[in-house]
């Protein structure tokens, strides 16, 4: 019986909320009438953007580098893999043979060094040089070498 006297009110109140709201819809407030859509937004015709003008000229390449300066870790190979220099790693002797007075072994290449790059190259000097890179010995470094280069 407590319980019921707990529970009563509460169930007075929902009672009468429930009757008020039955109420409004019944007892004359109407509800607004839903607005219409607004229309669709008008949909202007595709027209082609215009040409760009054309230059009589395109803009140069950038001039790529003739002389090249040796930097920690770099060898004849990597050097010629660059983008810059050949994009090849196997036209290392272009660049050995262009500088055989600054370098007596290609293996060993002193930071600071400055290189030369041949850039008026023949299709002939290039198959020599790969003909060349696939004769040499790959270097191996000595055993106990402590070479470390941080990845680029």
């Amino acid at each position: 019986m407590t319980r019921f006297k707990k529970v009563l009110p509460w169930l007075a109140v929902l009672a009468a909320l429930g009757l008020l709201g039955g109420c409004a819809s019944v007892c004359g407030v109407e509800k607004a009438p839903p607005k219409a859509p607004p229309p669709p937004p008008a949909v202007k015709k595709w027209t082609p953007p215009k040409p760009m003008p054309v230059t009589e000229k395109p803009a140069p390449a950038p001039a790529l580098p003739t002389t090249y300066t040796v930097e920690k870790c770099d060898d004849l190979w990597s050097i010629s893999a660059k983008p810059q220099i050949y994009n090849d790693p196997w036209l290392w002797c272009l660049l050995w043979n262009a500088n055989k007075d600054k370098i007596k072994n290609p293996n060993k290449l002193k930071v600071g060094m400055v290189l030369a790059v041949p850039r008026a190259v023949s299709d002939a000097d290039k198959a020599a040089a790969r003909k060349c890179s696939s004769k040499f010995p790959k270097y191996m470094p000595p055993k106990g070498a402590k070479r470390y280069c941080p990845p680029k």
